[in-house]
Order: C-alpha cells, then sequence, then structure tokens
C-alpha cells in the first residue's frame, strides 16, 4: 500500500477533530442542531488552518443520510463518498484556475437542477478571491438568492480582494492561526499514533517553523522523520530548517548579561558554521526580550509558547528592564540593516556588539571602548565630575581659549590662588596683571578667565590690548547671580497678625484653574473672620457659584474654618498678585537686561565688533517661585 502523507492521513473527520479552531465550530455545531441554516459561508483565513476541511464536513453533516446532524455518522453512502471524495453532489470548484465569467455562467445554470443522492447540492469554491469581477456580477444573484437545495461554501485567504456585495450575502467565519501550543499537541497526538520517537524541542522548533498552519507542520514533521531516520531530534530538525536551536539563543543572551565579549564573538562564530538565517536569530531574540519584559512588568505573564518559560523567568530576575528595553530596540534596529548591509554576518555581529557595548550603567560614561575589561572604565569615569558644570576638557586643558568658562568661575573662588577671592575691588588692578608676561599663570585671574587670556592673544595681531571697560566691571555679580530678589516694590501692609500679604503670598492659598485665575486679579481685605475681595466688573462677570466655593475653600484651609468671603465689584488697584508678579518680573528683565549691557565680555564684543544687545532676546534666569 502507497505511503500517505500526514497532512492527508491525520485530516480532521469530524468536529471534535478539529484544533484551534472552537469560535467557528461552535457557531457551526449550534446552526445545524437547530437547523437555522444559511445558504452561503464565507471561511477566511491563511494557508493550512482548516477551511476545506470544515467545508467537507460541513457537506457531510448536510448530507449525512441520519439526517442534518452536527455528528454524521461516517458510515453510510454518503459519509463514505464525501470521505472518499466521489460524492456527486459536492463540487469542489478551484477558482484559481476557472477564473472566467463562462465557468461562473456555467455554474450558474446548473444550479437549478436538483441534487442526484443527497439532501443537498454543496459547491465548495476554493480561493474564490482569485475570481475577476466579471466573473463576480455574473455569480452575484445566484448567490443571493439560490434555491432550496443548494449550500455555497466558500474559501479564501485574502477576503480583502471579495467585493463587498458578495462579502454581505455570506456568514463569514475567520479562522485563527494555530498557536505553537496547539501544534505541539497535535503533534504529539499524531507521532504518538504513528509509534515515531521524537524529542519535544524538535516539536517546538518545527510549530515555530510552520508559522500558524497545521498543514505546513505536518508537511514539515514528514520532511523530517525523513530527515532524522524515523527519529526526531533537536539537533536533526535545526539542521534540516536551517535555524539555530534554543538554546543557542540562550547561551548568546546568557554572554549579553554577563559583558563576555569573547564569549559572544565565540558563540556567533559557533552558529555561522551552520549557515544560518541571522535576521531569524534577530526575530527568535525579539521574542525572547518581549516575553522577557511582559514577565518583568506583569510577573507570572511569560507563556510556554516556545516551551521555554522557565528560562524566560529566571532571564526576567537576571536581565534588568532597562537592558531589556535596549536590546530589543538594538536588535530591531539590526534586523532592519540587515538588508543592506555588505554581508549578513557582519550586520549579526555589529548588532550584537551594540548590544554589548551600549548597555547603561556607570562604567558607561567614557567613550572609548577598546579595552577588553569593560569594567574597568568606572575609576577613570570619576575624574569628570571635578569642574563642576564645566566641560571635563576645558579642565584639563586651560591653555585653550576659555571664553565658555566665563559663567562658571563664580564656584571657583574659593580653591584659586590668593589674587582671585578679592571681589570687585581686586578688579580695578587687574591691568598689573596684565603686565606680567608669565603666559603659564593660568590660575592668575580665575574670576576673569576669559578676559585675561585676551592680552596674550591679542599681543601678536593688532587687537587693542585693554579696550575693556574700568568701571563697569563691579557689576558681574549681576550675572552671576541672575535672581536679584526685586523688592522695590513694597508689598502692601499684612492683613492679618500672621505677616500674610495677599498680594505676596497669595500662591500659598493653592488656588488652581479659573478660580485661581480670577483671585490673582482681586483686591483682598479683611474685616475680622470676613475677606472682601474686590474684582473688576470684566471679571467678576466670570465669577460663578463653583469658583467661589473653591475660593473660600483654600481661605478656610489657610485662615480657618470660621472664614467667610465677600466678594465686591470695584477697582482692585495696584495691590493685586497679578499686578504684583508683573512688577516682579519687569523688576527681573530688567536686571537681566541691566547685567547683560554691564558685562565686561559683552561690552568688549560690542567696542570692538560695533555689535549692538537685542534687548528683547534677553529672559531673566527662573527663580522657582512658580
Amino acid at each position: 500500500m502507497s505511503y500517505q502523507v500526514l497532512a492527508r492521513k491525520w485530516r480532521p473527520r469530524t468536529f471534535e477533530d478539529m484544533v484551534g479552531q472552537e469560535h467557528v465550530l461552535q457557531a457551526l455545531v449550534h446552526a445545524l442542531e437547530h437547523q437555522r441554516l444559511h445558504h452561503a459561508y464565507l471561511f477566511t483565513g491563511t494557508r493550512g488552518v482548516g477551511k476545506t476541511t470544515i467545508g467537507r464536513l460541513l457537506a457531510r453533516c448536510l448530507n449525512c443520510e441520519t439526517g442534518i446532524t452536527p455528528n454524521p455518522c461516517g458510515e453510510c453512502d454518503s459519509c463514505k463518498e464525501i470521505l472518499e471524495g466521489r460524492f456527486v453532489d459536492l463540487i469542489e470548484i478551484d477558482a484559481a484556475s476557472r477564473t472566467g465569467v463562462d465557468d461562473m455562467r456555467e455554474l450558474t445554470d446548473n444550479v437549478q437542477y436538483a441534487p442526484s443522492r443527497g439532501r443537498f447540492k454543496v459547491y465548495l469554491i476554493d480561493e474564490v478571491h482569485m475570481l475577476t469581477n466579471q466573473s463576480f456580477n455574473a455569480f452575484l444573484k445566484t448567490l443571493e438568492e439560490p434555491p432550496e437545495h443548494v449550500k455555497f461554501l466558500l474559501a479564501t485567504t485574502d477576503p480583502q480582494k471579495l467585493p463587498v456585495t458578495v462579502l454581505s450575502r455570506c456568514l463569514q467565519f475567520n479562522l485563527k492561526r494555530m498557536t505553537p501550543e496547539h501544534i505541539v499537541g497535535h503533534l504529539k497526538h499524531v507521532l504518538t499514533e504513528e509509534t515515531i520517537p521524537f524529542e519535544e524541542p524538535a516539536l517546538w522548533l518545527l510549530a515555530r517553523a510552520a508559522d500558524g498552519s497545521m498543514r505546513d507542520a505536518l508537511s514539515l514533521t514528514d520532511q523530517a522523520i525523513a530527515f532524522g531516520n524515523e527519529n526526531l531530534s533537536a539537533s536533526d530538525v535545526s539542521n534540516m530548517l536551517g535555524t539555530i536551536d534554543q538554546r543557542d539563543i540562550e547561551r548568546i543572551v546568557s554572554t549579553l548579561v554577563e559583558r563576555d565579549g569573547p564569549g559572544l564573538l565565540a558563540e556567533i562564530s559557533r552558529i555561522s558554521e551552520f549557515a544560518p538565517d541571522y535576521g531569524v536569530i534577530l526575530a527568535d531574540l525579539l521574542s525572547l526580550f518581549h516575553r522577557v519584559t511582559m514577565e518583568q512588568v506583569v510577573p507570572g505573564s511569560a507563556d510556554n509558547a516556545l516551551g521555554d518559560a522557565a528560562q524566560v523567568q529566571a532571564l526576567a530576575r537576571k536581565l534588568s528592564a532597562e537592558d531589556a528595553q535596549l536590546f530589543y530596540q538594538t536588535a530591531l534596529i539590526g534586523r532592519k540593516d540587515l538588508a543592506v548591509t555588505p554581508d549578513a554576518r557582519m550586520g549579526f555581529e555589529m548588532t550584537m556588539l551594540r548590544m554589548l557595548a551600549f548597555r547603561p550603567g556607570a562604567d558607561r560614561r567614557e567613550p572609548p571602548a577598546v579595552t577588553s575589561g569593560n569594567t574597568e572604565n568606572t575609576g577613570r569615569a570619576e575624574p569628570e565630575p571635578d569642574p563642576g558644570p564645566v566641560s571635563p576638557p576645558v579642565a584639563e586643558h586651560p591653555q585653550p581659549e576659555p571664553p565658555p568658562v566665563a559663567p562658571s568661575p563664580q564656584p571657583e573662588p574659593e580653591p584659586a590662588p590668593a589674587p582671585a577671592p578679592e571681589p570687585a575691588a581686586e578688579a580695578m588692578p587687574e591691568p598689573p596683571v596684565m603686565d606680567t608676561p608669565p603666559w603659564e599663570d593660568e590660575p592668575e585671574p580665575p574670576y576673569y578667565d576669559e578676559v585675561a587670556p585676551e592680552p596674550m592673544v591679542a599681543q601678536e595681531p593688532v587687537s587693542e590690548p585693554e579696550p575693556r571697560s574700568p568701571q563697569p566691571v563691579e557689576t558681574p555679580e549681576a550675572v552671576i547671580e541672575p535672581d536679584p530678589e526685586p523688592e522695590a516694590v513694597a508689598p502692601a501692609e499684612p492683613v492679618n497678625p500672621d505677616g500674610f500679604v495677599w498680594e505676596r503670598d497669595y500662591r500659598q492659598l493653592e488656588i488652581t484653574g479659573m478660580p485661581g485665575n480670577l483671585a490673582s486679579y482681586s483686591a483682598m481685605a479683611m474685616d475680622g473672620q470676613t475677606v472682601v475681595l474686590t474684582l473688576d466688573e470684566g471679571h467678576a462677570r466670570l465669577l460663578n457659584a463653583r469658583h467661589e466655593e473653591k475660593i473660600v475653600a483654600a481661605l478656610r484651609s489657610y485662615f480657618g474654618d470660621a472664614t467667610q468671603l465677600k466678594i465686591e465689584q470695584g477697582i482692585p488697584g495696584p495691590h493685586t498678585p497679578a499686578a504684583f508678579e508683573e512688577r516682579q518680573r519687569v523688576a527681573r528683565q530688567k536686571a537681566a537686561e541691566a547685567a547683560i549691557r554691564q558685562d565686561p565680555v559683552v561690552q568688549s564684543i560690542v567696542e570692538r565688533f560695533e555689535g549692538r544687545v537685542v534687548e528683547e532676546s534677553i529672559r531673566p534666569a527662573e527663580t522657582g517661585r512658580r
């Protein structure tokens, strides 16, 4: 007897034998039990998920001699003939080869004739999306109102290509892709019945390679049985598929976790002997890091889709969440880059080395990664914070032009030599400092680092040696201290004995939103336990009961529960929080503009280059008051 391939031998004979399509079978079983039968069914899904099989099973259920039932007997002539593919009233049509309008007209002409043997004449049209528009148009009327003895079963892998007029005339069932768990479970059953020895990791490899198709999984199993000489081992299946074992993936990730560069390159060199598809390896890594992240964020959520749930849980405890995200993004980008790299292995190696080189951590602060031991970088990374806000190169090499160091010398007047700690009074004798020729006197004027080197650069060129303004030098304090408290505008007297000043201390009440905006444009007075707010007419029109409640709640939380609120319309005057803050802002802006204008560097630039200060571009430093 000739050998029958597993995909045909193990084709389901009943609805109970179907795997992974319970949502479709439930609807069909209930419809058959209650005789609620539609005249047209459309089954969609990827290849090998059971569309044609369900169509044949449904034809058996409709034409079984015992009656319309979800459990056909399998013993009557109709059931046997359908199983053997010779039932005259089951017309299977391959739409991919019969796309013409003439073929469809022939079908519609024969529809009117009664079935020869069975209860229904069943038309099973596979790959129905291949029909032309003319064929669909010739078929529409018959599909909408066929004779009572006719049932149409349509199957397609691409329902988007079907006209909506066809979709609206059918009951549509979307068949799901098979999960690896479903495929592995079915393969175990098949191989056990076939008495073929197998290793479970080999089944997971086959399930992944099948990509959701049970027919592909059975076909690959047939090939693997022949490849392994009636034995299914993980190594044989891996060699047959041209992939690497899941354990190889785990070893690669282990080298990344341990920061083992030589070990990583050794693993890549070893797996390259099998000529694998590096895109598939990166896809496996993406899947692994995805499941690791899921386990980290939601413990216990790691599935056993690849049979390695225990390994995923262990890796989730060992790998930080930051590293997992970095590895995932790097693998994702590296997979795209494989298409443009000169060599696939080179692209894969660069992706792995990126994961290793750019892992976050304190030991990765130094750019050079040439050293073999990555963990030794911590010792040299510590001198960097010494210069404070200044960049390390400026601190190590004072000879280069230090104009950018101007804002930072303020924290360093104490460690500087004796002449520096003098405040602005020492700035006047600065010309004698320039008379001293030693150019290596770098710490000499730390307060004017940017000004002192200028004479030595300007000694050779024609630029003026010392055109700096003499007197305004005293004002650098305004630059270094950009937040002078502009108390030029004295606040009003306290409105309560605790020293609370409405315009100054309004923010302490923490009134937010529209109520806070309205309160900021009001003047306040206290009459015993009553707070009187004066609003102008324009703002008073925006006030409502809800806003007033929020203001009262804020006042009572500060002044006590006995506080009452009275709001009047009038002229609030200048003592409102909004007016006070505006005066403060204007004062800060003027102080910032004055500090910029009086800065010696700015003055020298204006004098030498005939520049001008654009005051609109000056912004005071934030004081953190808001």
